[in-house]
Formats: structure tokens, sequence, C-alpha cells
């Protein structure tokens, strides 16, 4: 089995101001020869980890994400027509098309460049941009990981779009249209928490989002006392294509019987457990499943937040257990992998508690840890995994980012 420093594979160590600047290296290189090079503008928008709060966004419920120091960059140029040419670092082939084909659905042959031509439609229809532009990007997340990249490609390309054309909206705004065109657009019914997650970040706070509203306030993380570990099964998940949908329209045929039933609410995540269990009997198991999970879930972030306030990692990490039971057992997003990576690592004293993270099926989870005790963590886990499945998982070491925004060469 590879030592610890190989099995961190496509994840560096750490994220510095070098490795940001590697990034932008990256896309200036790329852009010399595809575009011969010539003034470009970049940005920066960051991925995200929810540390409680699974599923609940697209309910109306609250999540707690924070916005790490890894992300997507992007070097942009508008044009004078209205052609859009994409390219991407890791991808050997452009997405180009003319604004005027660009319709109000993505076509399944622009893969990535979904995402930030849903944004250009946006822009399109909303605020009248017409002209289209030229971009180069770049990221250190892995794509279907769990860590949001699609919503860090939509929320630089809007911040790019927002700056060239002063267009004039805030992050907030910002978070809405990249949600618009995820769910509209790309046809993901996603709910708002990654676009929100990725707009509104702060160095060293997390985001508690109450999603109906939406309402958010900043709370402090102490990376001091506590660390985020991601660990990557390597089991990749197409976000779209997953169960993602049908989860979504599960939790609206929930909410519509117990509307019926008990009483009228615009969301799932505003019943109660016991409003729950007073319908039990009459309800479809498998919703009643889902709404069980919301409407737990729905405790245990508000106790999680409370955990946070209070620095208590540790009750912290009995939320982030008590998820990863839910979303397994009453929700049905986990896997073997996720479930034995996750097992593997509470076994570990140096372990808070540890979850699937993003939508599940695949992907990442994340083990909230000791500080300097990464390499014991890994160690661990990495064998028992291995020892399972024939393969290493990789692992980062993930810290508060900075925020999106503008980045000057």
């Amino acid at each position: 089995m590879p030592l610890a420093s190989e099995r961190r594979g496509q994840f560096d160590d750490e994220v510095t101001d070098d490795s940001r600047t590697r990034l932008l290296d990256s896309i200036e290189q790329r852009s010399r020869e595809v575009l011969g090079g010539g003034p470009l503008r970049y940005f920066f928008a960051p991925g995200r980890v929810n540390l409680v709060g699974a599923h609940l966004d697209y309910s109306g419920g609250d999540v707690m994400p924070m916005a790490i120091d890894r992300g997507i960059c992007v070097g942009i140029r508008p044009r004078a027509d209205d052609r859009i040419r994409l390219w991407s670092v890791d991808q050997p082939s452009a997405v180009e098309v003319n604004g005027s084909d660009v319709g109000d659905f993505a076509d399944p042959s622009w893969g990535w460049g979904s995402y930030p031509l849903g944004i250009w439609r946006r822009f399109c229809c909303d605020h009248g941009v017409r002209v289209g532009f030229d971009a180069v990007f770049a990221g250190d997340l892995a794509m279907a990981s769990g860590l949001s990249s699609s919503a860090a490609i939509e929320v630089v390309t809007a911040i790019g779009l927002n700056t060239l054309h002063d267009v004039g909206l805030s992050p907030a705004e910002i978070a809405d249209l990249a949600h618009r065109a995820e769910n509209e657009f790309v046809g993901v019914r996603c709910g708002i928490m990654d676009q929100y997650a990725s707009a509104l970040g702060e160095p060293g706070k997390a985001l508690w989002m109450r999603c109906q509203g939406p309402r958010w306030e900043h709370v402090p993380f102490d990376p001091a006392a506590c660390e985020v570990l991601v660990m990557d099964t390597v089991r990749p998940r197409t976000l779209a294509a997953s169960g993602f949908n049908e989860r979504v329209e599960q939790c609206a045929e929930a909410r519509r019987f117990l509307s019926e039933r008990v009483r009228p609410e615009p969301h799932l995540a505003s019943f109660s457990p016991a409003d729950l269990e007073s319908v039990k009997s009459s309800m479809d198991p498998l919703l009643y499943r889902r709404a069980r999970h919301v409407v737990t879930e729905m405790e245990r972030i508000a106790t999680g937040a409370a955990a946070l306030r209070a620095h208590d990692y540790a009750a912290l990490g009995a939320q982030l257990d008590a998820s990863h039971r839910s979303t397994a057992a009453d929700y049905d997003v986990s896997c073997e992998e996720l479930d034995v990576i996750t097992d593997a690592a509470r076994q570990c004293d140096a372990v808070f508690g540890a979850r699937l993270t993003g939508a599940g099926f695949g992907g990442c989870a994340i083990a909230l840890i000791g500080p300097g005790c990464r390499d014991v963590v890994e160690e661990r886990v990495s064998q028992v995994f291995f020892d399972r499945f024939g393969v290493p998982p990789r692992f980062d070491l993930l810290r508060l980012g900075d925020g999106p925004g503008e980045v000057q060469r």
C-alpha cells in the first residue's frame, strides 16, 4: 500500500499562495496556446464542504457549509461577437458555441461547459448581456467529488461576467443566478447551499444558512481546535444521473402528504418529528423514511450549530456521525465505500465524527480530526479501505478559504 504522502494523489498537501499562483500560471500558459496570449482578467470561487445538514437545502432546511481554500480560477475576456469559447487546463478540447445557439436547456454534448454556458444564458436573459466571451478554467477541486466543483464554476463565471459588464449584482444575487442556471439550464434540481457557500464565503467562518428565506449568518470555526480531513473513496458520481432528482421529488411528495394530513407548510423541513410520527401508520414507508431524515437532520444541525459556537467539537462530531447514519439508512444516498471509510475513521481516537459530504452516491466523506493527527488517521483508514476494495483512498486536509473575487496577477 502506498505511503501517506503518495496516497494524497490529486490533492496537494497544502494550498498556499504559491498553489493559487500555479493555477493562474496554468491558465496563462493555456491561454497562450489557444488564444495567442492577450490580456485576461482573473477570478476565483471556492468549493465548499458542508459540516452538517445533509440534503436539507431543497427541503427548506438549515445547512452549515464552509468555503474552502480550494476552488476554480478563470481567466476571462469579452468578445465583440456572440461566440463563447471555453477551455479547461485539464481537458484537451474546447467547448465552442454561438450565443444564438444557446437555448433554455443544456446540450449534453457540452459536458462541463454547460455550467458556464448556463450562467451566460442567465446574464443574457436577465441583464441583456449579448456578447460572448473567451474563458480558460483551472481548479484544484476533483470533479464529482462532493466538494461542489460545479457551483464553483458557476459562481466564478458569474463573478467574471458581473465584473466585465458592470452589472452590479451582490454576492447573494450571484448565488441566486447560479442556482437558477443549475436548476433550469443544466437540469439538476439542487438546493441553494452550494452556490451560496461559494459566493458568500468569508475567511475563518462557516455559513449557517436557513434556506427558508433565505437567511444566513457567519459563525466562527477554530482551525486550531479541529481540522477537516476529506476522504476520497475514488468512486465518482454523476449528480444529474445519480438519483438526486428522485430524492427531491420524494421530499416534495412527503411535504404534500404532511400538508394534507397535519397542516399546510411550504417546506418539508418545517414539520417536526412529532408531526411525522402522528401520520406514520398511514404514510408510504419510503416517503416516511425520507421525511424522517429531513426533520431529524434539522435537530442535528441546531445541535451542531450550538456546539460550534461553544467550540465543542466532540458534540459537533456526534452530529456528523448521526447524520451519516440517517443519510445511509433513511435517505439511501450512501454506498459501501462511503460507509466503510467513515466507519474506519470513527475507530480512530483522534476523530470527532465522520459523514459523507455532497450528494453522496460516491465521492467524498469528511472526518473532523484533532490538529496534527492527519497521518495517524490516514494510516488507519487507508489500511481498512485498501483491504476491503484493493485501491487506496485519497486524502486532503481542508482549510477555510478567503472567499471569492477577482485575483490580481
